[in-house]
């Protein structure tokens, strides 16, 4: 959770499914606060302590049609993996994508 002079302008969940890999659930930041960095501040952050715990792959899911979403994952060296068809409610497609420790 970030908090900014008492507001809360976003947050990011994830967890650790296995001792290796890591999942980002949710990463999201109030309407009035994005493209100020709090995003990329929030999954930083995340990807900061998946590698304190030695994990070696984080994953995520997004709707490709979300631009400022892929481009900062893709900012911070996630790949896209797979597309997965009627992922989201309303038949709407999710990019698979990761960030593997493993090679870096």
């Amino acid at each position: 959770m970030m908090d900014l002079h008492g507001e809360v302008v976003g947050y990011v969940m994830y967890s650790w499914p296995s001792s290796l890999s890591a999942s980002i659930t949710k990463l999201a930041v109030k309407e009035s606060r994005r493209r100020q960095g709090h995003g990329e501040a929030l999954l930083k952050a995340a990807i900061q302590k998946c590698r304190t715990r030695n994990i070696h792959r984080i994953s995520l899911h997004v709707d490709p049609l979300r631009i400022p979403a892929m481009g900062l994952y893709k900012k911070l060296g996630f790949q896209v993996d797979s597309l997965i068809k009627c992922y989201y409610s309303g038949d709407r497609d999710a990019n698979r994508m990761y960030l593997d420790f493993a090679s870096n």
